[in-house]
């Protein structure tokens, strides 16, 4: 009987020269396992649905893949696997992104744990961070916000002096002008968010989305905060707050849903539910897995 607790070690670890992956009869998870269990099915070496347990047809899957590469065929996945793994599921490259790399930096050992602890692979928490903030939480030492003023006319609609969207762009009035917002620029979305507060301090947090993953003010009770403002003020504090935060939002959001569609590696689910746009997310989420899975 195989008993090797695949959960020791993170994909970093093993790609990093750090032990190895093999078959478990007992089955155990591995958030590291479903990382390479995801790479082996697009490199073409089908194991199944991705669940972190590395049983008989991850092992038939691993010995293919090794064998496929010249590799010694003993079904144990090292550094040279994963290197050779990394480099076949992204078509032949093996380089990551900058923002790829500093992430993993900050916060993989945070990815690392709740990624083991919920079953989910790393590289699908940092392809959300990558997707939503390219890896970055603030910008001149302000919170990163995008204020959206959809949300915020919804619910105060005497703003609508102040706030406009015509043909999906959004604008706001100052200084005798309409201006826009979404144009890169912090300076615009903090005028907006400004302004907001100045007529309903409760909604401008609330039609906010806030920090490295972006998750926006009406979903504060679901990320652990008792008003969107106190969401803000947390989130203002660390980056490390903001990643606490996001733990939780992926938990807890749509009772659950949203947790399951990562655990099985849907990214169009997952794009659907976290960004309501699955076929234009869920790529774009998965192309930022696949770049942090290479950090």
């Amino acid at each position: 009987m195989a008993d090797y607790d695949n959960s020791r070690y993170t994909y970093t670890q093993v790609l990093a020269g750090t032990g190895y992956y093999m078959k478990d009869d007992m089955l155990r998870y591995s958030g590291g396992v479903s990382t390479m269990q995801g790479k082996l099915n697009t490199a073409g070496h089908n194991c199944g649905t991705p669940d972190g347990k590395f049983g008989n047809g991850t092992d038939t899957a691993v010995k293919s893949f090794q064998r496929s590469q010249s590799l010694t065929v003993d079904g144990k996945a090292g550094k040279a696997t994963l290197t050779a793994l990394d480099k076949a599921a992204s078509g032949g490259s093996s380089d990551a992104s900058a923002a790829a790399k500093n992430l993993k930096k900050k916060f993989g050992s945070i990815i690392s744990s709740f990624a083991s602890k919920y079953s989910i692979g790393e590289d699908v928490l940092g392809g959300f961070i990558l997707t939503e903030s390219s890896g970055s939480g603030f910008t001149s030492g302000k919170l990163l916000i995008r204020f959206e003023n959809h949300i915020f006319l919804k619910n105060v609609p005497n703003a609508s002096k102040t706030f406009k969207v015509e043909d999906k762009v959004h604008y706001y009035y100052k200084n005798g002008t309409w201006n826009k917002t979404h144009t890169g620029n912090q300076s615009s979305e903090y005028d907006a968010f400004n302004l907001a507060i100045g007529l309903n301090e409760y909604y401008a947090y609330y039609s906010i989305s806030m920090g490295l993953p972006q998750i926006m003010g009406f979903n504060y009770e679901v990320t652990g905060f008792s008003s969107p403002k106190a969401m803000f003020q947390d989130f203002s504090i660390s980056e490390d707050n903001q990643m606490k935060g996001f733990c939780t939002f992926i938990a807890k959001y749509s009772n659950g849903s949203l947790l399951k569609a990562c655990q099985s590696r849907d990214f169009n689910r997952m794009g659907a539910i976290y960004n309501g746009d699955g076929a234009t997310y869920g790529p774009k989420l998965k192309t930022n897995a696949a770049d942090y899975a290479k950090a």
